[in-house]
């Protein structure tokens, strides 16, 4: 590794600003980065560990030391200013530098490398991987995700190929003893119904009256169950219309116009199909809770422990408004 970039940022730093006391803490920039990532200044801070007054005060002397207002915060919300993400831009290359030099002077002993493979659903890589693979990239620069995605409802079972060693799934009401787990987010389940339906429309939705409606099923998995056990509170069994692997393509489906559907919100939210459907109803008894597994047996790997430990960290800044898309992050 080269560190002339490294020690030329430095010194570009004593260059422009030739008072005392300017000179950039590195974690004053990390938690900036951390904040052009979540654009909200308490989940911010929760990822950084400390409160949001303590937050705030650190984004202030950065802007002090660096003499221009790097955000504007707001009842809106938190907005990077253009000097923002330029210095966006000089603490990224520089905090890598850093973590190059580290790993170089430490060698391989006290510092995380390797590949950890995550396996989860297109619509949960959307939502909790960015964040995931940014605060990795923060604080274990040196290892590596690889990313897998698929059917959720397999999601439990790919623990089983000794290459996965994460999934990011929904758990089912009985948990195996095998899997240790940390919740994400916990979101209910919606009836949606296609805007334009190729069905016969005469059925209020809204009622308990669904047996003649074409429906959307998921193949297997935990939603499956769900979906069962909703058609059981209704007491009519459920005219199958076709089975789906996949939650995206369910809403795609009934997008179509086929039949009506079960699908989690979260889905529907960020789907590109959500104009084409109209949410009927919230199901009030879901309770669709979504987690980080791994292997208890494998909890001692050091990668894991890394990754289990970030997540756990990273759990309570995970929430339903993550619907919010960051065309910058390229979230499409």
């Amino acid at each position: 590794m080269e560190y002339e970039l490294f020690y030329i940022a430095i010194f570009a730093i004593y260059d422009k600003f030739q008072e005392e006391n300017t000179v950039i803490d590195l974690k004053d920039a990390a938690a900036f980065l951390r904040l052009c990532e979540t654009s909200n200044l308490t989940r911010t801070a929760t990822l950084c560990e400390v409160s949001p007054s303590t937050l705030s005060r650190t984004l202030n002397k950065l802007e002090a030391k660096l003499n221009t207002k790097l955000c504007i915060r707001d009842k809106k919300g938190i907005f990077i200013t253009e000097a923002g993400h330029k210095f966006e831009e000089f603490a990224r290359k520089t905090l890598n530098a850093y973590a190059e030099l580290e790993h170089d002077l430490n060698g391989n002993m006290q510092t995380a490398s390797g590949i950890v493979k995550i396996f989860c659903s297109v619509t949960a890589s959307y939502l909790f991987i960015p964040r995931i693979l940014n605060e990795l990239h923060l604080t274990a620069p040196n290892l590596e995700i690889k990313l897998e995605t698929g059917d959720p409802a397999e999601a439990l079972l790919k623990l089983e190929d000794p290459d996965t060693d994460f999934v990011i799934s929904a758990l089912p009401n009985e948990i195996p003893d095998n899997i240790r787990y940390i919740d994400l987010v916990t979101f209910p389940l919606i009836l949606i119904a296609p805007k334009k339906p190729r069905y016969n429309t005469e059925n209020d939705l809204t009622s308990n009256d669904l047996s003649g409606v074409p429906f959307v099923m998921p193949e297997k998995g935990q939603l499956r169950y769900e979906v069962e056990k909703f058609f059981q509170t209704l007491e009519v069994p459920p005219h199958i219309y076709s089975e789906i692997s996949g939650h995206e393509a369910i809403v795609s489906i009934t997008a179509l116009g086929f039949g009506i559907s079960v699908v989690p919100r979260l889905v529907y939210d960020i789907s590109p199909f959500k104009n084409d459907v109209v949410v009927i109803k919230e199901l009030p008894w879901s309770n669709f809770r979504v987690a980080l597994c791994s292997l208890k047996n494998r909890a001692k790997n050091p990668n894991i422990k890394i990754v289990h430990d970030l997540a756990r960290r990273l759990a309570p800044s995970f929430s339903p408004d993550l619907t919010r898309r960051r065309t910058d992050l390229g979230i499409m």
